[in-house]
């Protein structure tokens, strides 16, 4: 006979509290990560994707399309904050209430992550090294280019494929 586990694997609220932030001493609700939709979930990762090219770009269009882009994002962000407020806020600014939803989808998805391996046990060890490619003691380092990282590398592991 099996006993049911009574701690939970994973822990969803349909009830949602939206997270605030203050400016000028005014608080604002900003959306909850818990409210995307798929389709706004691959939104903000196609933006992501977007914001990382335009980073390398040099010149003024790209730069320009960089700070709409940006604007765009933080505004999706936003839920209640007037046109003639969010209009007061600088690019870096708008870049920290970004940065902040990007935590608060990371904090989201860790915990999956831990549902997860809670669910299927910890990986024996050497399992997560089988690519394909062995490994010798004389080489002299890895072939795997440096994971992106920064904004939209966190987007890209929030919102890649799973």
């Amino acid at each position: 006979m099996t006993q049911a586990n009574t701690g939970a694997l994973l822990d969803i609220e349909t009830l949602l509290t939206r997270p605030v932030i203050a400016i000028d001493g005014e608080t604002y609700q900003i959306r909850s990560p818990g409210e995307l939709s798929v389709v706004e979930s691959l939104r903000f990762g196609r933006w992501g994707k977007r914001i990382d090219a335009l980073q390398t770009e040099d010149g003024e269009e790209g730069d320009d399309e960089l700070d709409k882009l940006v604007a765009t994002v933080a505004r999706a962000i936003l839920v209640d904050v007037p046109d003639a407020v969010f209009e007061k806020l600088a690019g870096t600014q708008r870049w920290a209430i970004i940065d902040v939803f990007t935590g608060l989808l990371l904090r989201e998805k860790l915990k999956v992550a831990g549902a997860m391996t809670t669910a299927t046990g910890p990986m024996p060890a050497g399992f997560g090294n089988l690519t394909g490619a062995s490994s010798y003691l004389g080489s002299s380092g890895s072939t795997v280019a440096a994971p992106p990282n920064g904004f939209t590398a966190r987007l890209r592991r929030l919102f890649g494929r799973s």
